[in-house]
């Protein structure tokens, strides 16, 4: 269910000129609201365009920004893990330099939840999660968590479903999956 603060975050992406001449903006029913912001109408939402690539729009009152990434045509039966690039996001006012570095992780075929493990971030945001089921049927987990620019990463920073069946570098991101 959609709620009222989630149609003004789909309305501004629908609004937004970030699909270039000839694409096609996914129908609302197909994208998925990963984070919410303040103010309203801003976050991050998802969405499928084929079974082999999600895209993430980010949504900020100072811009927005459309990245797509390609998932491994052939996956793992169970725990399938992409790790997107970490993207920064600034926290207020063009004069304050403080950056919030966004990571969007995708994890298909097994379930959370998910929880930092090993060196855990001091400064990271806790983890969201967001099981999608998209209308082609792919079922799809968004971990989505952030942490403050020049911030130690511990290099042993891992995520890890609570029965760790599927545990990953928190911070390393992959190009097509692994």
């Amino acid at each position: 269910m959609i709620t009222a603060e989630d149609a003004k975050l789909i309305e501004a992406y629908r609004n937004e000129a970030l699909f270039p001449a000839g694409h096609a903006v996914p129908a609302t029913s197909e994208v998925a609201v990963l984070r919410r912001r303040q103010p309203a109408g801003t976050g991050d939402v998802a969405w499928m365009p084929d079974a082999n690539t999600y895209c993430l729009v980010s949504i900020r009152e100072r811009g927005s920004d459309r990245t797509c990434f390609g998932l491994a045509a052939k996956r793992k039966p169970q725990g399938y893990v992409h790790v997107g690039r970490l993207t920064p996001h600034g926290l207020s006012g063009a004069a304050d330099r403080h950056q919030l570095w966004l990571n969007v992780t995708v994890v298909e075929n097994t379930s959370g939840p998910f929880t930092y493990t090993g060196g855990t971030p001091k400064h990271a945001t806790p983890i969201q999660e967001s099981t999608v089921r998209f209308p082609s049927g792919r079922t799809m987990i968004f971990l989505t968590y952030e942490f403050p620019e020049a911030t130690h990463i511990p290099r042993d920073a891992e995520i890890c479903s609570n029965s760790r069946t599927v545990c990953f570098k928190a911070f390393q991101p992959n190009a097509v999956g692994q």
